[in-house]
């Protein structure tokens, strides 16, 4: 489990990466990321999947690259991996409300709190349309990674698990949109900082579905194991057929004459 100050501590090792890779994205973004990864049918190690989405461009340099820093590269990771434990952990727990103290809560924001708690002088109608809505960075990072390796994220031919699959996809992409309901109330109860309501009832349900979406994701995953690739086997050539080794004899003279 990570405090406060741990979060804030990896934001900032992103924007130290973001002064040479300009492309390395904010946590909400990672935290997304990281849950689709728990959800993955095939693990994978860091030193595949972190130069993915610290980059987010295709670069996909190596470790050491991105972080040109061997003890900040050793922190993130640290970090990182207790992050990945504890959502696995929560993933993994039987809950029926989201209240549960032991339930998957995405580390998220509420951009548009922050912003309705700044003075008067520096909210405008350009930067109010720049702010992401309410758990959309989670749901672009969760997607991102859903994209990065679409093979582990194919149809599979359990109906059941296609039905998770396309119901989760569907939720997280629909939670990628601006949320354009009227605000109603506030992400979080005890959150002082907006003066008026900055999420709608919608929003904060298709927030709630897509939670319950990885959760079934996870365990459908979990039961089908990773994916198997289909072996196709190759025919073998009748008695008078050319010999597959290429020798221009037939078979039964060549490699079926034994």
């Amino acid at each position: 489990m990570l405090t406060a100050d741990e979060f804030n501590e990896l934001e900032r090792i992103l924007d130290a990466l973001r002064l040479r890779l300009k492309v390395t994205p904010h946590w909400e973004f990672c935290e997304g990321f990281l849950a689709a990864l728990v959800c993955c049918r095939r693990p994978m190690q860091p030193d595949e999947y972190l130069p993915v989405l610290l980059t987010t461009d295709g670069a996909r340099l190596p470790l050491e690259t991105v972080f040109a820093d061997a003890a900040l590269q050793q922190r993130f990771l640290e970090l990182w991996m207790r992050r990945w434990n504890a959502v696995a952990l929560a993933l993994d727990t039987p809950v029926t409300t989201l209240e549960d103290p032991r339930a998957y809560q995405p580390e998220v924001t509420d951009a548009r709190a922050a912003y309705a708690a700044l003075p008067s002088a520096e909210r405008t109608p350009a930067n109010w349309a720049q702010l992401a809505s309410f758990g959309q960075l989670w749901a672009v990072g969760f997607l991102a990674a859903v994209n990065a390796w679409p093979e582990e994220w194919a149809g599979p031919r359990n109906k059941a698990a296609q039905h998770w699959r396309a119901t989760t996809l569907n939720l997280l992409e629909q939670l990628t949109l601006d949320d354009t309901d009227e605000p109603t109330l506030s992400a979080f109860v005890d959150n002082q900082l907006a003066a008026l309501p900055t999420v709608s009832d919608q929003r904060m349900k298709a927030f709630a579905d897509s939670i319950w979406a990885v959760y079934n994701m996870r365990e459908t995953w979990r039961t089908l194991g990773p994916r198997v690739e289909t072996v196709h086997a190759q025919a073998t050539p009748r008695r008078n057929d050319p010999c597959s080794c290429g020798s221009g004899r037939k078979f039964k003279k060549c490699c079926g004459g034994g």
